[in-house]
């Protein structure tokens, strides 16, 4: 599907659509939504509509609408379209905010790099998002180089990002992997006040291209939306203070912090609740999980209480935890409801009232067997 700016369009996997208003990179378009924002997605997330594809018809806004056969048609009406020009694609990156849910994450602040299947269906093939995510409170200054066809370094990118957001770089295709995931990345990271000049930042990777043919590299972080190979450029912590170089030019220091990129291991999302070995406290009201609840319409709530709560039930299982508390409130008791419905789905669980004294009627205890292998045999 070749998309152009103007073409209206509808997202598949989530409600409602906007107009193309242009070229980001190949594969990513900007789509400007009815209240005035400009979406960034993937070409593969949307169907155009008002064309002639069953897909179009499905989707178009005018499906319900009178049949306009026998509406006059006026000059303008039956004008035939004007050609438009090729469209230039942008080669700056492209800076979006990271989701809430990265304020919460575990991992360390630093910078990341990031590819990220547009097709979240089909992780082991097609074009992958290029990024670097800032998660710090830092403004990060970058130059992104990776190997040529040729040999040498060739400069893919340069710019900055702002604290807790990301830059899109390009979208990679699977036959450039042996070039692009083998490259080098300058950092420099600045704010208004800092406990120190940090010295620039050197991080080398490089990716053999089959770790990105098998599923189990892709992980789930708190910093993004879908599913990525993840990789750490940079940790804050690591940093050293440009106060040190005098000392370390006298004794042959390094003037600048080279880091070795590894993979980055998501961290459990229970592991933010965790209250003691084995054990974890969740708080569901909404103001605990979501960062603006005030513009989460009613019927909507509790569906994104039960999704998290599920989150945190199988992150505590695969994790071989024993105990999780899950922090409901009183209300009318439509929640807690649909929590024990949830929990009768899970083998090897069992739940009652969390102690009174501490929660009064706002909790339930769910306790996780582990298993006998007799069972695990069967």
């Amino acid at each position: 599907m070749s998309l152009q700016p103007g073409d209206k369009v509808k997202f598949l996997n989530q409600q409602g659509g906007g107009t193309i208003v242009r070229i980001i990179k190949p594969g990513l378009v900007a789509v400007l939504i009815d209240d005035g924002f400009e979406i960034p997605t993937p070409e593969s997330e949307l169907v155009k509509i008002g064309g002639e594809s069953p897909a179009a018809r499905y989707f178009s806004e005018t499906s319900h609408e009178k049949s306009k056969e026998n509406v006059p048609q006026t000059e303008a009406s039956t004008a035939k379209p004007q050609p438009t020009a090729p469209v230039a694609y942008e080669n700056e990156s492209y800076v979006e905010p990271l989701p809430a849910s990265a304020k919460g994450s575990s991992n360390a602040p630093g910078i990341f790099l990031a590819f990220e299947p547009l097709d979240q269906k089909w992780l082991i093939s097609g074009t992958l998002e290029l990024s670097l995510i800032n998660l710090s409170d830092y403004d990060v200054l970058y130059t992104l180089f990776h190997k040529t066809y040729g040999g040498g370094y060739i400069g893919r990118d340069y710019g900055s990002i702002p604290p807790m957001h990301k830059a899109i770089i390009d979208v990679t295709k699977r036959e450039d992997l042996d070039y692009v995931a083998d490259g080098i990345v300058e950092l420099m990271f600045i704010k208004d006040k800092m406990p120190s000049v940090w010295l620039p930042s050197v991080a080398v990777y490089k990716i053999k291209s089959v770790r990105f043919t098998k599923e189990d590299n892709y992980k789930t972080y708190a910093f993004l939306n879908r599913k990525a190979f993840v990789y750490q450029l940079a940790e804050i912590s690591r940093l050293k203070p440009a106060s040190r170089l005098e000392e370390m030019e006298k004794y042959g220091g390094e003037t600048m912090v080279v880091e070795k990129a590894e993979q980055v291991k998501p961290i459990s999302f229970i592991a933010r609740h965790k209250t003691a070995p084995r054990e974890a406290v969740v708080d569901l009201h909404a103001e605990a999980i979501l960062e603006d609840h005030r513009e989460v319409p009613p019927e909507e709530l509790l569906n994104l209480q039960l999704a998290y709560f599920t989150r945190c039930m199988e992150a505590a299982i695969i994790d071989n935890y024993y105990k999780v508390i899950f922090i409901h409130g009183v209300g009318n008791g439509v929640l807690k409801k649909a929590i024990i419905e949830r929990l009768r789905e899970y083998p090897n669980v069992i739940w009652q009232q969390a102690p009174f004294a501490r929660y009064g009627m706002g909790a339930i205890e769910v306790m996780i067997m582990r298993p006998s292998k007799a069972s695990a045999e069967e």
